[in-house]
């Protein structure tokens, strides 16, 4: 087992962090953005979505936190394994969420334009990937 490289690891927490913080700034700003509106529903939604965010990214740092003092890498290769199961899984099953999108979008689903439509099969596919790498996580490989 190759020894773990603290400096790129603790480069790769960082990133978590700052990527973690523009996400949330994102979301808190589209909440403002709806509240001036008037759209009280998107403007709670974005800070659902942004509260979310940053408990993941909190439990996220203090896992990778703990796992630098002990020495640990950040990441091993079952953990590289279960993301590329992941990743592979929700690929495919998000090509067959796409197509449903396209064909129920005239009949069933009436989204109010493109970008609405981009906007959940995007969350849809965050979703699925989120599902399987628990899945997978919990599995042992």
């Amino acid at each position: 087992m190759k020894k773990p490289n603290k400096k790129v690891d603790k480069i790769r927490m960082i990133a978590i962090i700052i990527v973690s913080l523009f996400v949330i700034a994102t979301g808190i700003l589209f909440s403002l953005k709806s509240f001036t509106n008037g759209n009280i529903a998107g403007g709670i939604l974005g800070i659902i979505i942004a509260a979310i965010i940053v408990i993941f990214a909190i439990v996220v740092f203090r896992r990778g936190n703990r796992d630098l003092k002990k020495g640990f890498p950040l990441q091993d290769e079952r953990s590289k394994r279960v993301l590329e199961k992941a990743s592979s899984k929700a690929f495919y099953v998000s090509l067959y969420l796409l197509l449903a999108i396209g064909f129920l979008s005239d009949d069933i689903i009436n989204f109010r334009d493109v970008s609405q439509a981009t906007s959940v099969s995007v969350g849809g596919m965050a979703l699925l990937f989120a599902i399987f790498w628990a899945y997978y996580n919990r599995k042992e490989l």
